[in-house]
């Protein structure tokens, strides 16, 4: 997987989040976290456990999120003064012990006592469990965990390995925290996402390919869970690592990808379809055996069928987002009357395959909108603010 240099869509701003941190040795992560949520424009407040302020100095968060930590009440009653309509509870990492207090009403530390309040205050609550992966699959601590979530509580699912269930990274706990207070946006929405790079193969040791590297696309994903989708499916592949709350049906093949986009079109209803898949406007006759490298060797490239259109015949009410690449942003309207899609992205091959900032042109209902200087995550996020608006039954005709 491609190295991701930390990327932040200010998501958070004018939000605050106080951090409650139970005792866990995953504590030491917690200032590192506090710096990434501040770089996604929050405040951040932190709150420490009596036990967990014996594991890292109260210093230590102070210094990151520039607030004294709290770690016992006074009577400023912090565990009420600190919480208004734009603050969010962040109880990371939260041990075994913190979720079963939470779970069963019992507040005599830092953690549960802010639960307490915040719960019942009507604030956001995202709950990062960490601790051994026994603990973690105990029966109680596992209904502990669903009668939080059926109070509404987001759960952020640890990384396991052969003992613990770590606390997940600092990406997917944002992505959490954006998603308790943007979740309405996509709710009950399901998203296929089409993406990443296609191969054909020559022979057995060479394929016929492109350079996309799948950056839209992990972008596609993670902003579609953080705002709030009900399932969200990535076909095909990226550089960069998908997150475990998406299903991830990693081909590369086109044969293989053409064969789990029909598989899960056919179990599944979508509500959104987008494809920032360079996908394969061709086919060729592979063959069997290494081609020789003494010869010259002529490929005969066949014009197939739009995968495209057989999505739309499969799909026909999914509102369907497709990209267009070519030299200049022009747009023809009969390349595509087939898939009838709702939404074209136009963008042209000057730039890289992976470009982080260019330049896009969205045909939407007769519509041209430009768009300067767009990172992939504010495409992504203005694709679902369009689309999110879009009603198949209501559609008129597809024009510029």
């Amino acid at each position: 997987m491609n190295y991701i240099e930390p990327h932040f869509e200010n998501m958070l701003s004018g939000k605050k989040v106080v951090i409650a941190s139970s005792a866990s040795i995953s504590i030491y992560r917690i200032p590192d976290l506090i710096r990434d949520i501040k770089r996604e424009g929050a405040d951040v407040v932190s709150g420490m456990s009596e036990t967990a302020s014996k594991l890292i100095g109260p210093d230590v968060m102070k210094w990151a999120s520039g607030h004294d930590t709290i770690t016992k009440i006074t009577g400023d009653i912090e565990h009420i003064s600190l919480f208004d309509e734009n603050t969010i509870l962040l109880i990371a990492p939260a041990s075994y012990n913190t979720i079963g207090k939470m779970a069963n009403g019992i507040s005599d530390s830092i953690p549960s006592l802010f639960f307490s309040f915040a719960y019942g205050h009507g604030n956001p609550v995202v709950v990062v469990p960490a601790m051994h992966k026994d603990m973690m699959n105990n029966k109680i601590n596992l209904e502990n965990i669903k009668k939080l979530k059926e109070l509404g509580v987001l759960i952020v699912e640890p990384e396991y390995d052969d003992t613990k269930a770590k606390i997940a990274d600092n990406d997917r706990i944002i992505d959490y925290l954006c998603r308790s207070i943007y979740g309405d946006k996509l709710r009950d929405k399901n998203v296929l996402i089409i993406s990443g790079r296609s191969e054909l193969h020559i022979d057995p040791v060479r394929t016929l390919s492109n350079n996309s590297s799948g950056y839209t696309g992990y972008w596609l994903t993670r902003n579609a869970f953080r705002l709030g989708a009900n399932m969200i499916t990535y076909i095909g592949n990226s550089e960069y690592s998908i997150p475990s709350y998406a299903t991830y049906m990693k081909k590369y093949n086109l044969r293989e990808i053409i064969i789990e986009i029909n598989t899960y079109l056919g179990i599944n209803k979508y509500d959104y379809i987008i494809m920032p898949m360079a996908l394969m406007d061709f086919d060729l006759n592979e063959s069997k055996e290494k081609l020789k490298s003494n010869s010259d060797q002529v490929l005969e490239l066949k014009i197939r069928p739009k995968v495209r259109d057989r999505i739309r015949d499969m799909s026909p009410d999914s509102v369907m987002v497709l990209f267009n690449l070519e030299k200049e942003n022009d747009y023809d309207e009969n390349k595509f009357k087939k898939s009838d899609p709702d939404l074209v992205i136009l963008n042209n091959y000057d730039h890289p395959f992976g470009e982080t900032v260019n330049n896009y042109t969205l045909v939407e209902h007769g519509k041209r909108e430009e768009l300067k200087g767009y990172d992939k995550g504010q495409l992504s996020l203005k694709i679902y603010d369009v689309i999110s608006s879009i009603k198949r039954e209501n559609k008129t005709d597809f024009r510029v």
